[in-house]
């Protein structure tokens, strides 16, 4: 295997790996897989930067809602130590507290940036909502 085609297997593990965070409701697992200095651009809210405030975002939604979700990755690229994937994703979030669930699909375009170790890590997550 070729160090680009082993770069993209492991963005593409680095995606499997955030769909599973999400699944599993894991606030850390999730954090893990940012670099020091995130920042997520989410749809109709305000840029969100650094772990700590993500953490309180995901803790905060975690809280209220269990989700489950699907997601494709439809393309990667890399280009030395900085590289995107984008996917495409349906999820559903259910009240804890009950009530009306909320279906969501969409697609999610990741930057990511090689670390020290040579491992993967989310520098930039933009997402947008299909309707």
């Amino acid at each position: 295997m070729t160090i680009q085609n082993e770069d993209v297997a492991a963005i593409k593990k680095l995606a499997e790996d955030w769909r599973t965070g999400w699944d599993r409701s894991d606030t850390e697992a999730l954090l893990s897989l940012y670099t020091d200095d995130p920042v997520l651009m989410p749809q109709g809210q305000p840029v969100v930067t650094g772990k700590n405030v993500i953490r309180t975002l995901y803790q905060s939604f975690f809280k209220e809602f269990t989700v489950k979700g699907e997601g494709k990755v439809v393309e990667v690229e890399v280009s030395g130590d900085l590289g995107y994937f984008w996917n495409s994703y349906t999820l559903t979030a259910t009240p804890k507290a009950g009530g009306e669930q909320i279906k969501a699909e969409g697609k999610s375009v990741f930057i990511v940036r090689r670390q020290n170790n040579n491992s993967w890590k989310i520098a930039r997550l933009i997402d947008n909502s299909d309707r």
